[in-house]
């Protein structure tokens, strides 16, 4: 199974995410290849962009880059919805020329278009639980201190024309409880919540893929479903998958 990985090379969340499912790749545990990487930023001196970029092409695969914050300032200042489409017919140009069974969007910070949605198998790694907060992370992290959430975690959905529509693939949920304490400081709560779920998000982004790769897991006509063809149902929490390989 090919691979494409699309990134926005942020910062060490996105490159642990690469990092570990390279690791996975070269030990076989995960039987797919890595096609490319897709970057919608230029590297402008991110030196986490720089090393991912060199982790990739030193083992033979290629990278795009085509920045989004500089594509048409006036389309998107105008009409946003259209921006989308033409970046995204931009982005589709530019990966055609690589075989892809599957697009892996992992601190991918770009909302995809439509088209592209339809056009192509691709999952997301959002980082919350299913149904319930929306935005990047930092803003999800804050809402989870600010509204006394028990259960904190990330979820791998499938991608599609509807925003944020797609059927759940995977999701995994951890205890924020223990986190807390009387007087603790709202920033260093964020801090280790966060860190606990990026120590715990590229477990199960692997283990989506890897149930996708083998099986366990198809995505067929738009929809997810399991070996037997049935809806995954509680088959999608792999947390205590991810409890046992982190012990």
């Amino acid at each position: 199974m090919k691979i494409g990985w699309f990134t926005t090379a942020r910062g060490a969340g996105s490159f642990n995410l690469l990092n570990t499912m390279l690791q996975r790749l070269d030990s076989e545990d995960i039987r797919a290849e890595l096609s490319f990487m897709y970057i919608n930023r230029e590297v402008k001196g991110n030196q986490n962009r720089a090393r991912m970029i060199k982790m990739v092409e030193d083992r033979g695969a290629r990278v795009e880059i085509f920045p989004s914050d500089s594509f048409r300032p006036d389309l998107k200042e105008r009409d946003t919805a259209a921006w989308r489409e033409a970046y995204g017919a931009g982005m589709r140009e530019r990966i055609a020329k690589y075989p892809m069974d599957i697009g892996v969007l992992a601190g991918y910070m770009l909302i995809l278009d439509p088209e592209t949605c339809r056009r192509h198998t691709i999952i997301n790694l959002h980082p919350a639980l299913p149904d319930s907060y929306k935005g990047t992370w930092e803003e999800i992290v804050d809402q989870v201190v600010d509204n006394g959430d028990d259960r904190y975690g990330a979820t791998v959905h499938l991608c599609t024309p509807d925003l944020d529509r797609g059927d759940t693939i995977a999701f995994d949920s951890f205890d924020v409880k223990r986190f807390r304490s009387p007087g603790a400081n709202r920033e260093d709560l964020a801090k280790v919540i966060r860190a606990e779920g990026v120590r715990r998000e590229a477990l199960l982004l692997m283990e989506a893929i890897k149930a996708i790769v083998d099986g366990e897991i198809v995505i067929h006509d738009g929809h997810v479903i399991d070996a037997s063809g049935k809806q995954l149902g509680k088959k999608a929490d792999l947390s205590k998958r991810i409890d046992h390989r982190l012990s």
